[in-house]
C-alpha cells in the first residue's frame, strides 16, 4: 500500500454459479482473474487500501524445509536457489587466497529478456561466469531414460538452451571435476527457455560460462519442490571450480574460440 504495509487478497474469478454452460466449458483467461481485497469500489481501494496502480503482489508462501526427507518447498526457487547458492560458495571461500578476482552478481528481469545480466556484464566484463540457476524438473512427466533433471540426483549442468551454446572446453572441465570429486551431477539440453548466460556468453570475447542448477518441481508456481541435497552439490561443485580458476586455465579455453 501507499503506507507500506501488505494487504492479503484472494486471486479469484466468475464462480461457476454464475456461469453459462458455454463459459464453464472455457478455461479462465489471464484477464478474467481479479485480486480481491475485500474492497466494494474503486474509490475504496484506492483511498482506504493505499492501492494504486503497479503495486506489487506476491504469493504468500513461506519456505519450508522437511529434514525427515530434505525436502525444500517454497516459492520462487527460480531463483532464490541460485541466489543462496551464490551465498553459500562465498561463505566457503570466505577468508581463501584466491588465484583469481571472485565478484559475485545478482540481478533482476531475467525473465524480461535477461535485462539485468545485461547490465552486469558491461559493469563487471567478466573473464569467465558461473551462472546459478533453478531449472524444471522433468522428472514427474518424462520417460524415465529421458529424464535430464531430477530432483535428488544433483545439480544440472546446461548443454545449451534456447539462447546458449555451453563453452565445450569449460564445461568438460566441470565434468571431470565433478566426477573426480564423487559430486553428483546432471546434464540437460533444452530446446526452450533461457537463463543469464545467454547474455554472459557473448560479451566481451565469448566469456567461457556455465550453468549449474538445482532440479526445481512445478518451477514459475506458487510452491516449487527442491532437494537440499542437490543445493549442497551444487554449492560445493561451485566452490572447488572457484578454488581451481587461474590465468593458466583462463587461457586453456581460450583454444576453443
Amino acid at each position: 500500500t501507499r503506507g507500506g504495509e501488505w494487504l492479503t487478497g484472494i486471486t479469484a474469478s466468475k464462480p461457476p454459479h454464475f456461469m453459462s454452460e458455454e463459459e464453464k466449458e472455457k478455461a479462465v483467461q489471464l484477464d478474467q482473474i481479479v485480486l480481491d481485497v475485500g474492497a466494494t469500489s474503486r474509490k475504496e481501494a484506492i483511498e482506504d487500501f493505499g492501492i494504486r496502480i503497479g503495486f506489487p503482489v506476491v504469493p504468500q508462501v513461506a519456505c519450508e524445509y522437511k529434514d525427515d526427507h530434505d525436502l525444500l518447498v517454497g516459492k520462487a526457487f527460480d531463483c532464490r536457489l541460485g541466489c543462496a547458492g551464490i551465498l553459500a560458495t562465498l561463505d566457503n571461500l570466505d577468508g581463501e587466497e584466491l588465484n583469481a578476482e571472485l565478484v559475485a552478481a545478482f540481478s533482476t528481469q531475467e525473465e524480461l529478456g535477461l535485462r539485468g545480466a545485461q547490465v552486469v556484464s558491461r559493469k563487471i566484463k567478466p573473464d569467465l561466469a558461473i551462472v546459478f540457476e533453478g531449472a524444471p524438473a522433468d522428472d514427474t512427466f518424462t520417460p524415465e531414460e529421458r529424464i535430464q533433471t531430477a530432483i535428488g540426483k544433483g545439480p544440472m549442468l546446461r548443454h545449451f538452451d534456447r539462447m546458449m551454446v555451453t563453452n565445450p572446453a569449460f564445461q568438460s572441465w566441470t565434468i571431470s571435476l565433478s566426477e573426480e570429486l564423487n559430486i553428483p551431477l546432471q546434464q540437460g539440453v533444452r530446446s526452450g527457455g533461457a537463463t543469464n548466460g545467454g547474455v554472459y556468453h557473448l560479451s566481451a570475447e565469448a566469456t567461457p560460462t556455465i550453468v549449474l542448477a538445482v532440479p526445481v518441481r512445478y518451477i514459475h508456481t506458487s510452491y516449487g519442490i527442491a532437494k537440499k541435497k542437490d543445493f549442497d552439490a551444487m554449492v560445493r561443485l561451485a566452490t572447488e571450480i572457484c578454488r581451481r580458476i587461474d590465468s593458466d586455465f583462463l587461457e586453456s579455453l581460450k583454444e576453443y574460440f
